[in-house]
């Protein structure tokens, strides 16, 4: 590590802590990450999720990977430096951001997100905010000059893997449906769900659902967006926490309009995109066909690169074609995906 001249640290967590740092070789600031347990042999280190994912994802709006370094037994994470976590920048604002800003940090997550899909990954703790400590070490959505980069891999798991997957991912806020009903089977699309309260959070300033336990988060996603369909969850959910809920009133959805009123009405769609209907059919069946009278579930963004079969950001976000029944969690109303057009995020739709 003599490479490095270690600046300042910046975050410290269960599993390590993070460093900003002096590339002596280049010049470069470089974020540091130590990780606590000891690495006795070069092989060890291999099999970490979060290395494999990195060394997997190059994109633009996945932060960068730039040197791992295994020194006296302990393992070092060299990763390209950012100045903010998203969390920092909406605590120091003085007004509400505009739409256009909204449309520039939103479409950079979603690119971050349907790349990371669509080569095998989901992350499981999409958040721009850590309930108790915000640090760089622990938030994973990261922005310098109006970059954003989604960071923090410690959590992500292969698509094709499966369950049963750990209870208790990502922060409170932001956790899905099926999450919190402790179901074991659940699928990239709780990065969905977890996009669409950030989008959300970014007009308003302060979490959607900002529950103190589990059971009050599902009562206030509830109060929000209506009671669910108990008949549509997989097999295995613990749906009891619901019905202790709905045993005192009958929950009707609010009209997320009068929640947000500085969200245009294309706004609001997209914030609904990640809280999808439940049950999808196959991803594969979907994209060939219209359902009815209801929209192809499937957006394509034209605007994603210069392939088109190689642009899209479903809603059924780089599941398994072969996946089907996907737990995504309540029933709401799907937006119509055309008015998604008019928020710049999405292109031509087939």
């Amino acid at each position: 590590m003599e490479r490095y001249k270690i600046l300042k640290e910046l975050g410290d967590g269960t599993c390590g802590s993070v460093y900003k740092a002096w590339d002596k070789r280049t010049g470069e600031i470089v974020a540091v990450k130590k990780m606590k347990r000891k690495f006795y042999f070069w092989e060890e280190h291999t099999k970490l999720r979060e290395l494999k994912a990195l060394c997997k994802l190059n994109h633009p709006n996945i932060i960068k990977l730039k040197d791992v370094v295994r020194e006296n037994n302990e393992l070092f994470f060299i990763f390209e430096y950012m100045d903010y976590n998203l969390y920092q920048i909406m605590r120091d604002r003085q007004r509400p951001f505009s739409e256009e800003e909204i449309r520039n940090f939103m479409s950079q997550v979603l690119h971050g997100l349907n790349h990371m899909h669509r080569n095998g990954y989901f992350h499981r703790d999409l958040k721009p905010v850590n309930n108790s400590r915000p640090s760089f070490l622990e938030e994973n959505l990261l922005v310098t000059n109006d970059i954003l980069k989604i960071a923090d891999f410690g959590l992500a798991r292969e698509v094709s893997s499966t369950g049963p997957y750990t209870e208790y991912v990502s922060t409170r806020w932001y956790r899905a449906p099926e999450v919190l009903l402790q179901s074991s089977s659940y699928t990239p699309a709780v990065d969905m769900w977890a996009a669409g309260a950030i989008l959300a959070e970014l007009f308003t300033l302060s979490p959607i659902f900002p529950g103190k336990s589990e059971i009050d988060q599902l009562c206030k996603i509830c109060h929000i967006l209506g009671m669910p369909d108990l008949t549509i969850f997989p097999e295995g959910t613990n749906t009891s926490r619901l019905l202790g809920i709905f045993s005192y009133e009958e929950i009707s959805a609010a009209n997320l309009s009068d929640i947000i009123p500085n969200a245009s009405s294309e706004a609001i769609d997209l914030i609904l995109v990640g809280w999808v209907p439940y049950p999808l059919r196959d991803p594969l069946e979907l994209k060939l066909s219209n359902i009815g009278a209801k929209p192809n579930l499937e957006l394509n963004l034209w605007d994603f690169g210069p392939d088109p079969e190689d642009c899209f950001l479903g809603l059924t976000l780089a599941v398994k074609p072969s996946a089907s029944n996907l737990g995504l969690g309540m029933a709401f109303p799907v937006p119509d995906p055309v008015s998604l057009q008019h928020l710049g995020l999405v292109g031509d739709i087939g």
